[in-house]
């Protein structure tokens, strides 16, 4: 067995280094699934994948300038499809920006009623230079596309397309060629549609680079037919779920003895499992609590070393059969949707090895190991919260539905080019007496709620906002009033009747005036890496000083003719920012220099056009 298992905590990736490029190549297309999903992740991915530089989170989230123009560079080549009415809440008012996401996320369900719960990216980069073959990475993960801390496992593999189809792959393209069908409300917008459809070619053809000591992978996808797939189960038996039931453990662990049966759980869900299923496994732990950090950072020298983060949202399954130990990761937790009604839409990967390779069951729970960050479970009586848990149902039911209404909201020009917000409903809600509901437009933040009582076809006006605070998107808060429960969640809306002008309006808000502008026109021309540390140095609101300060059009002229050496890619960035600027009758802009403008024309008659693909 290698020092370092499989799911030994100490073997860390950061999530920046999976959507990572490949040296000499660059970003095509990507694709992920995730159950939750909060903006401020959504917003800062594009910004990793076009900067190299960026690693902190926050940094980029402090840069508004970065956000923008990754997600000018790459949201079109981004398609997120997470689950209906799990987008987290933004209360106090989203970012703008997310209206840069209205294309690139998509809500969808679960086909037979249960959660969309896959956790995948599926990527492709080409050549620097566009001549050579592509290359593919997947990533399957326990991690939603959110800021959680809690420790999780991840599966990566970079591959490339064969002239063959590779069977193996056969489960994960269905999953990828059915999403763009699983839209709640809003149609999946054709081009993400077209990208999808490309993937999924791409990755029925694909091979993919082992791990070192495994053998061969197989894929399974649960939640898209009445098939349902589960872990066959050998001589042993290693559970790793944050959220199990008693008739999944049962059906896992009920060809094994008790003495070769591990389970590692939280807290909170092993309590309420019967007896008789506890006495399933020899060994049941939980997560040492002494060995959590708050921030995920690593311990202090001399503790027990790299530990896992917050909470534990890991899910595996480990078993031996025959020679080999087969390690099954993936989304699905061990209760009965996932693994036995098929009713969650979950994805799974099992590798396998020799077990003198890969190490037995014991041996990867051993205390040399992921043991040594455990205790064991000591059962309790469970705190009595029935009431909250009945109250917590009846909220998700009114979540479901209105994630399933299929909202419009019509845009209507007022006077003082203020937009009104009209909200509407293709499938009627009627919110019971038992709860309330509000909904405001998520720039504008909460101080704009409007209590419903039913959403149907009828339109009711929601707000009236400058357009630069219009985006499809609406937080709604749900009440219980017996109990006082609240949840908070954002939902996508078909917005309709946008004035074209949207967008300029919000690169108005962010490039407000003609310093503004040159700053960001040198941040198009220059390096990618070293403009990306220029900006980041600069912080919030995006203030450069040295090589991005006034008063240097020579070497701007100079970039922008270098520019012309090269693809052309950097000078359709700015004409692309040019037109969005300028009024479209006149030309002219507050925030360009007249004189940028007139140099322009002359490198406009020659800007090289964009290459066809293929």
């Amino acid at each position: 067995m290698p020092d370092s298992a499989a799911l030994d905590p100490q073997n860390r990736a950061l999530y920046g280094e999976i959507l990572r490029a490949p040296a000499g190549f660059e970003l095509d297309a990507a694709l992920a699934t995730t159950y939750t999903l909060d903006f401020e992740t959504a917003l800062v991915v594009p910004a990793t994948l076009a900067f190299h530089a960026a690693e902190n989170r926050q940094e980029t989230l402090d840069t508004p300038l970065a956000l923008l123009e990754g997600l000018e560079r790459l949201s079109s080549r981004i398609a997120i499809f997470c689950e209906a009415g799990r987008i987290k809440a933004v209360p106090k008012g989203a970012n703008r920006l997310t209206a840069l996401l209205e294309e690139t996320v998509t809500e969808v369900v679960a086909p037979r009623g249960g959660a969309f719960h896959p956790k995948l990216w599926l990527l492709r980069f080409k050549p620097l230079g566009g001549k050579g073959p592509s290359r593919l990475r997947l990533a399957l993960l326990s991690r939603n596309l959110t800021t959680d801390a809690s420790w999780d496992l991840s599966l990566s593999l970079d591959g490339a397309t064969e002239s063959s189809t590779n069977a193996a792959n056969a489960p994960l393209v269905s999953l990828i060629r059915t999403l763009p069908s699983l839209s709640s409300g809003r149609p999946t917008p054709d081009r993400v549609t077209r990208m999808v459809t490309s993937l999924a070619d791409d990755l029925a053809r694909a091979c993919w680079i082992l791990p070192e000591h495994v053998r061969a992978i197989r894929f399974a996808v649960n939640g898209l037919t009445d098939r349902v797939w589960r872990p066959k189960i050998g001589k042993s038996l290693g559970i790793i779920s944050p959220f199990v039931t008693d008739s999944a453990l049962a059906t896992l662990a009920g060809s094994v003895g008790p003495e070769k049966s591990f389970l590692l759980g939280r807290s909170d869900e092993l309590a309420l499992l019967k007896p008789e299923t506890l006495a399933y496994f020899a060994s049941v732990r939980v997560l040492d609590e002494l060995a959590e950090t708050e921030d995920g950072e690593d311990a202090e020298e001399g503790t027990k070393g790299p530990v896992p983060a917050r909470g534990l949202h890991a899910k595996a399954f480990i078993t031996e059969r025959y020679s080999s130990t087969e390690i099954t990761m993936g989304s699905g937790n061990a209760t009965r949707a996932a693994l036995l009604s098929g009713e969650n839409v979950e994805v799974f990967a099992t590798l396998s090895g020799y077990t003198r390779d890969l190490g037995s069951v014991e041996q990867q729970l051993s205390s040399e190991h992921l043991g040594r960050y455990l205790r064991d479970f000591v059962p309790y009586i469970p705190e009595d919260v029935s009431s909250e848990e009945a109250a917590e149902g009846r909220l998700d039911e009114i979540r479901r539905q209105l994630a399933q209404a299929h909202l419009q909201m019509r845009c209507e020009t007022y006077e003082g080019d203020l937009i009104g917000l009209h909200l509407s409903a293709a499938n009627a809600v009627r919110i019971p007496e038992i709860a309330e509901v509000r909904i405001w437009p998520l720039v504008a933040g909460d101080g704009f709620g409007v209590e419903l009582s039913a959403l149907d076809g009828k339109e009711q006006l929601l707000a009236r906002l400058p357009l630069k605070n219009v985006t499809r998107w609406v937080g709604v808060q749900l009440k219980d009033k017996e109990t006082g429960l609240e949840q908070e969640f954002t939902l996508g809306t078909e917005l309709n009747n946008l004035p074209e002008t949207r967008t300029s309006e919000i690169l108005r808000a962010l490039i407000e005036n003609k310093e503004a502008f040159l700053r960001y026109i040198r941040l198009l021309l220059g390096d990618v890496s070293e403009a990306a540390k220029a900006l980041f140095a600069a912080g919030q609101g995006g203030k450069f000083f040295g090589d991005f300060s006034d008063n240097r059009d020579a070497p701007l002229l100079e970039d922008m003719v270098r520019a012309l050496a090269g693809d052309g890619r950097q000078l359709r960035d700015i004409e692309r920012l040019v037109t969005r600027l300028s009024d479209p009758e006149t030309g002219k802009s507050d925030v360009i220099p007249a004189d940028f403008l007139a140099l322009w024309e002359t490198f406009r008659q020659v800007v090289p056009t964009e290459p066809r693909d293929g």
